[in-house]
């Protein structure tokens, strides 16, 4: 597949509406400023028999003006509202042409744009035509509800744009043809040639406005099906009319009769559909060929980083064990210091195996959010559920974290639950959530402020409230605070802190036992997590 051909084609499909308003808009001005300005002159148009009129580069003008207003679905509010009000101004400007064309009765609208010009050069530039006014019409709906926000009537758009389609491409092909018929519904007055090109950009231009629906959103996408669709769609319109201009052709001078360039059209048109459908399949099987390619490589670099990461699980746990071994032995021969069983301590000696306890019991903590993060990654964390008191689990995890609110100067307030409520869950984990998010809350708080615990219980749930006067999160990190290692104050300096896993374990350890964690929080207002279980 050819990469830059598709983007090319991707590019000027997404700004053919674009595109289509500017031609369209310099082709009529520059209509309208030849019937303002010029001499009369005899005319003689280049195609057909009639010529774009005054009344036809104005409605087209308007039209293109519109769709530039509302070439995207991201122009402001100011311009869709401005294009809705020009398409209605369309609609009601071909609205009255119909009725003019239907009822015979004029209104006078004929001449209200260079009337005595027309009106010499009469035999190419007559009133404007049934079809041009109907076309006029659709166009002007179209863009009224281009962009609406219901879907009904942003169908009805749809359903305009491809009549209106449809009208000006029979008479561009009447015209390709020499089938007056088609462009003509009278002697007097018709579609002109380039009105019936101006109307076609139009349309097409509308069409891609809204690049997420209907054909649009299948010629941009840069899938198999999109690439098949811009390569097919050009020769389903081009080569039909190719072929049968050379059939009429070869008819008129006698090369072969009506069967004989019927066979030809048919044969010819067989011929260059297979090659043209073989060829895009062949694009589109190479276009497969190479994502599998990519998907082959995409899964070799997925089973790398799975590798990578249980790699790391296990060096995790590993070593947070190793550690913990040699923790707890540290924090056991402090105990018989502090008891004085080796001998006397004093008051000074005292403090300072008090430090060495908290200290060591802060890394043992860490150390068992490391463990417990490294099995829950390796799918060997375990829930093991029993019946319990609610209050006993809040009274641990309270007394666990209350001597480091303490030291802070921080208040610490429960709203304890009743002591007849049970739950049947597994005491270790909630107890773990509530010791990481009030050890959270209490770190991100200064001194003097507040951190509350509540509990309630409803619906065959428990609801454990976490709220803090605290620095409070960014709105843009409320998502990103539980990813693991990852914290708020990603500086070196920061003031805070801890491994950046207690939220994340946390919230996979509500997950295992059928809960969730949700968090509010506003800058200098504090934060508030909500940790909802399973009763």
């Amino acid at each position: 597949m050819s990469a830059p051909s598709q983007s090319w084609g991707i590019f000027v499909l997404q700004r053919l509406s674009t595109l289509a308003a500017v031609v369209v808009t310099v082709v009529c001005g520059v209509d309208l400023l030849w019937w303002a300005w010029l001499e009369p002159m005899p005319l003689r148009p280049a195609i057909g028999t009639f010529i774009m009129t005054p009344d036809s580069a104005a409605g087209m003008l308007v039209a293109a003006v519109a769709l530039w207003l509302a070439r995207h679905t991201a122009v402001p509010r100011w311009s869709l509202i401005l294009s809705q009000l020009l398409g209605a101004a369309l609609s009601v400007w071909g609205i009255l042409f119909l009725v003019e064309r239907l009822s015979g009765y004029s209104l006078g609208i004929d001449n209200l744009l260079f009337g005595e010009r027309v009106l010499e050069h009469g035999s190419v530039a007559g009133p404007l035509g049934l079809n041009t006014a109907a076309a006029f019409t659709l166009v002007g709906v179209a863009l009224m509800w281009l962009h609406s926000g219901s879907r009904a009537l942003r169908s009805i758009s749809g359903f305009s744009t491809v009549v209106a389609l449809l009208i000006a491409f029979l008479a561009a092909v009447g015209y390709v043809n020499g089938e007056e018929s088609l462009y003509g519904l009278s002697p007097a007055n018709g579609m002109a040639f380039s009105t019936a090109l101006g109307c076609i950009a139009l349309c097409l231009g509308m069409l891609f406005a809204r690049r997420s629906d209907g054909m649009a959103a299948i010629l941009l996408d840069s899938a198999g099906g999109g690439v098949l669709a811009r390569r097919l769609l050009p020769a389903a319109v081009i080569v039909p009319m190719v072929l049968g201009k050379l059939w009429l052709t070869g008819e008129r001078v006698g090369i072969y009769g009506a069967r004989g360039g019927a066979s030809l059209f048919i044969v010819a048109t067989t011929i260059v559909f297979v090659w043209v459908v073989t060829r895009s399949a062949r694009v589109v099987h190479a276009a497969d060929l190479q994502r599998a390619r990519l998907l082959d490589r995409e899964q070799v670099a997925r089973q790398e980083a799975e590798g990578a990461n249980q790699a790391k699980g296990n060096f995790l746990a590993v070593m947070s064990h190793e550690l913990r071994t040699p923790l707890s032995a540290i924090i056991g021969y402090e105990e018989l210091l502090a008891d004085g069983i080796t001998g006397p301590v004093t008051e000074a000696q005292r403090q300072q195996l008090s430090r060495i306890k908290a200290s060591a019991r802060h890394l043992l903590q860490l150390i068992d959010e490391i463990l417990t993060f490294s099995r829950a990654e390796a799918g060997r964390e375990q829930v093991l559920n029993e019946t319990v008191p609610v209050s006993a689990v809040v009274d641990e995890a309270v007394g666990l974290v209350a001597p480091l609110a303490d030291d802070k100067g921080v208040v610490l307030g429960v709203t304890s639950p009743p002591s007849s409520l049970s739950a049947r869950t597994d005491p270790r984990k909630v107890r773990q959530i509530l010791v990481n998010l009030l050890s959270n809350a209490v770190k991100f708080t200064e001194p003097g402020g507040r951190v509350t615990l509540d509990v309630g219980a409803g619906d065959g749930r428990m609801q454990f409230t976490v709220r803090d006067s605290g620095i409070g999160i960014p709105a843009e990190h409320l998502e990103r605070i539980f990813d693991p290692f990852w914290q708020v104050e990603q500086q070196p300096t920061r003031r805070a802190g801890g491994t950046g896993l207690g939220l994340s374990v946390s919230r996979r350890l509500a997950q295992m036992m059928g809960g969730d964690i949700a968090v509010e929080s506003a800058v200098g207002h504090g934060s508030t997590f909500v940790v909802t279980l399973p009763r």
